[in-house]
């Protein structure tokens, strides 16, 4: 499967029966993450829940919500495909980092981490 433009980036994920899915007879998983915005998240959570899917945080807990990790700050939710690879969507938050901070994203609005931005720095020549 091409990940961005043809023959840029390629992402294969291969099933624990095939010949590239295992190793020394041990069936091998994939972690893939796809950037999407925080509306398409939320969304996503909603659409996997409802198709049966189980919604896992950053520490592998089941989650309805975004967990978020503070150093980036990014919010994410995670998942397993049928063949049991890690799947995850992430979004990059324009907030502050936190780098002590790791937990739902209803915490981390409660916190009042964002969205606030560094304050813009002035060329020298101005």
């Amino acid at each position: 499967m091409w990940a961005d433009l043809k023959e840029k980036a390629m992402i294969g994920l291969w099933g624990p029966g095939t010949a590239y899915g295992m190793r020394d007879g041990v069936a091998r998983s994939c972690h893939v993450a796809f950037a999407v915005t925080l509306h398409q998240l939320f969304a996503a959570i909603t659409k996997l829940n409802g198709n049966g899917i189980e919604t896992l945080g950053f520490g592998g807990e089941k989650t309805n919500e975004p967990t978020v990790i503070g150093w980036m700050p990014s919010a994410q939710i995670y998942f397993r495909d049928p063949d049991g690879h890690m799947l995850e969507f992430i979004t990059i938050l324009s907030d502050l980092a936190n780098p002590n901070f790791n937990g739902p994203y209803s915490e981390w609005k409660k916190a009042k981490h964002g969205p606030q931005h560094p304050p813009t720095r002035l060329s020298a020549g101005r």
